[in-house]
């Protein structure tokens, strides 16, 4: 519908302005168009349309998708279209959106953003999405809270198997015994999954009651986060507590190495 006003506006405006070249080629008299009782009404009612399908198609838009299913963006681009609403601009971005189940894709989401909030949605931001259920290439920004925090950890579970992490790693870092461990030692072992570095830890593991025990272990990791694994330093880490053998490393997570998660 929205399409529809603003094509009709923009015959209007653009049939009206071409009326004094009409009539000057048939009557040699541009102002007996100009001059029309219709000329100024049409112009006007034109423009109108088309103001009027910029807004209706926004607030259309973001109705469509209210109950839609969760989902993660990150930000490719983003550039205001020239349009205000509540003097509060319009914008387009380019997305890659994550979402269960589903490989990542692209898409364009045009929206409303108050001019305080533009910096959260620079390109490179993550932020929470809403997905159509007709249509998952109509979005919207989560003003719901329908991705939770344990949405998030079951979707970034799901992008760190897809890299490489064995299931059972994800499955030890979600329900093992959290610990200390100190890195003894660090050996590279080549390239693993999609860029990761696959390196030999050896971990001296101290569990909550105090007790310690070393585990040697293979792990691949993202390369950013190289720096957390050196020799000498303490991370977080989950071992199972029917094998104490099997381990998962916690490290922290950057918003560098989320994004390319997530985008991947």
């Amino acid at each position: 519908m929205s399409r529809f006003f603003g094509v009709v506006g923009l015959l209007m405006v653009f049939g009206t302005g071409l009326s004094p070249a009409i009539a000057q080629w048939l009557w040699d008299d541009p102002f007996m168009a100009m001059q029309a009782w219709w000329f100024k009404p049409m112009i006007f009612t034109g423009i109108g349309l088309m103001i009027l399908s910029s807004i209706f198609g926004t607030s259309l838009g973001q109705r469509k998708i209210k109950t839609g299913m969760p989902a993660v963006g990150v930000v490719q681009s983003i550039q205001q279209t020239g349009t205000y609403i509540n003097e509060q601009p319009e914008v387009r971005m380019a997305l890659k959106v994550s979402r269960q189940g589903r490989d990542t894709y692209d898409t364009e989401l045009r929206t409303i953003i108050p001019l305080t909030s533009l910096s959260q949605f620079q390109p490179g931001a993550i932020i929470p999405l809403v997905v159509s259920e007709k249509d998952e290439r109509k979005v919207g920004l989560d003003q719901n809270g329908m991705v939770s925090q344990e949405y998030m950890q079951q979707l970034l579970n799901e992008k760190m198997t897809q890299q490489g992490i064995a299931p059972e790693m994800v499955d030890i870092a979600r329900t093992g015994e959290k610990a200390l461990a100190k890195v003894l030692d660090v050996t590279p072992m080549g390239s693993g999954h999609n860029g990761n570095i696959k390196l030999q830890l050896k971990l001296s593991i101290t569990k909550p009651n105090g007790e310690t025990f070393e585990v040697t272990t293979q792990k691949e990791i993202l390369p950013s986060a190289l720096p957390q694994v050196q020799q000498g330093h303490i991370i977080n880490v989950f071992y199972s507590k029917q094998d104490p053998s099997k381990v998962a490393l916690a490290l922290q997570v950057q918003e560098e190495q989320l994004n390319q998660l997530f985008s991947s």
